[in-house]
């Protein structure tokens, strides 16, 4: 036994109706899960940062980590730590211009991070004040590399002591971000947090999440 079908339509308009079902599909879900999947890729990003060695080493008690180093009072470190990370997953948002049903033609993106870390940069919880000066700490963290910031003075680890009960600093030679936590503002804790194999594959499943309607 054989079954003999015969398309009656050309191939032009078999596509047209097949591009307008998956650009309806993809625009229902689209809209529907948009926002849950801006919530679920900014709980990614928090993770992300969270788990950086520099922000680790910004809540150690450890005598060497950056908490002692930069001198940031005991309880701050905490409220740095978190508000840094809630910034930057916060600044994730989302653009959707609808699929055309003709050619499919449309885009959904995931926007992370503004240039400039302005967003960062303005964190009052980057700076640690003290009687004659203000240390942003993060500016150095994020975009100084391993330019000197105190001359003439070096880190002495000692518990009990300092802003940070972790040490404090004496005369010396020079104080700099320590080379493995040093950053630019090409290369530093957040855009390593923001890049890599795994981050993209976490992303590309929301995607295809999304789009299908399994969010």
């Amino acid at each position: 036994m054989s079954i003999k079908i015969t398309l009656t339509d050309s191939i032009d308009v078999i596509q047209n109706r097949v591009n307008g079902a998956i650009a309806e599909v993809a625009n229902k879900n689209i809209q529907t899960g948009r926002l849950k999947a801006q919530s679920i890729v900014r709980d990614l990003v928090k993770s992300w940062v969270m788990s950086q060695p520099e922000m680790q080493s910004i809540i150690s008690v450890n005598l060497g980590s950056l908490a002692g180093q930069f001198g940031i009072p005991v309880g701050q470190s905490m409220l740095a730590y978190d508000a840094i990370a809630s910034s930057v997953a916060n600044s994730v948002t989302t653009n959707f211009t609808s699929f055309n049903k003709k050619n499919l033609s449309g885009n959904f993106s995931i926007n992370i991070q503004p240039e400039g870390f302005k967003n960062l940069l303005s964190l009052q919880d980057g700076h640690v004040i003290f009687p004659g000066g203000d240390l942003h700490w993060l500016d150095w963290l994020l975009t100084k590399g391993d330019t000197i910031i105190v001359a003439n003075y070096q880190y002495n680890p000692k518990g009990g002591a300092g802003r940070s009960r972790l040490g404090y600093m004496t005369v010396g030679s020079s104080f700099r971000v320590p080379p493995q936590f040093s950053g630019t503002a090409e290369n530093n804790f957040i855009t390593r947090a923001l890049t890599g194999e795994s981050q993209e594959k976490q992303i590309s499943d929301v995607l295809e999440r999304l789009v299908s309607g399994n969010l």
